[in-house]
């Protein structure tokens, strides 16, 4: 299997690094940091940990959602198989991919695959859990799909699943639209166990709990 991974990357030259390390021992067909106008020299830590980098300037990008959607059509043109998406702030494990790569193995026509925070609850703040313990029923509810973890950035998607998506989101919405118009197809899924990082002092995320919850929702709707 060829997996392309895509990072979408603002102010995140702290972190980055040992992100990018993780990655290295799966061999992967390409990395792609989206460099989404950072001001800290994100994408030089990117180049020197050896990923390509997509720079995004200062009011060029949009959000995450802008950022993720200009990694794809940078990387569409090539020939690999699945899409790699994962955050780059540390709050994801690289070393978790090991279980995406496992379920694959044993279920290989599986065609999207999530990461889920779902059994390491006790780690998630309990404000961030409630909602998107409620953001993931409502949507699974109306497209017909269990969802555990909707807000998890922790994914491998078929190629030609995704390349055929027409994803408009700018901000955190992207990853549920994605999963709103997958749900349109008749696609095997997967929950694949990963674990909850959260570290202590203020938070790394830019991520604003119920405002961006409410706003996932009524994007992934509109859309």
């Amino acid at each position: 299997m060829r997996i392309a991974a895509i990072l979408s990357a603002h102010d995140e030259a702290e972190a980055l690094p040992a992100v990018l390390a993780g990655l290295k021992p799966f061999g992967l067909h390409r990395i792609l940091v989206v460099d989404d106008g950072s001001t800290d020299g994100t994408g030089d830590c990117a180049r020197a940990a050896g990923a390509e980098v997509l720079r995004l300037e200062p009011g060029q990008g949009g959000g995450k959602g802008q950022a993720m959607r200009a990694g794809i059509d940078y990387l569409r043109g090539d020939s690999f198989d699945l899409y790699l998406f994962l955050d780059a702030d540390g709050q994801h494990d690289p070393a978790d991919l090991q279980g995406f790569l496992d379920h694959l193995a044993a279920h290989p026509a599986t065609d999207f695959l999530i990461g889920s925070r779902h059994r390491d609850r006790a780690r998630i703040p309990a404000k961030r859990w409630r909602t998107n313990a409620l953001g993931s029923w409502t949507l699974g509810r109306i497209a017909g799909v269990t969802w555990e973890d909707t807000q998890s950035g922790f994914r491998l998607i078929r190629k030609k699943v995704l390349d055929r998506l027409d994803l408009r989101s700018r901000g955190f919405a992207i990853e549920m639209e994605i999963a709103m118009k997958a749900a349109d197809w008749k696609l095997n899924w997967a929950h694949i166990p990963i674990r909850a990082i959260y570290h202590p002092g203020p938070p790394r995320s830019h991520f604003r709990g119920v405002l961006d919850t409410w706003l996932i929702a009524w994007e992934s709707l509109k859309c």
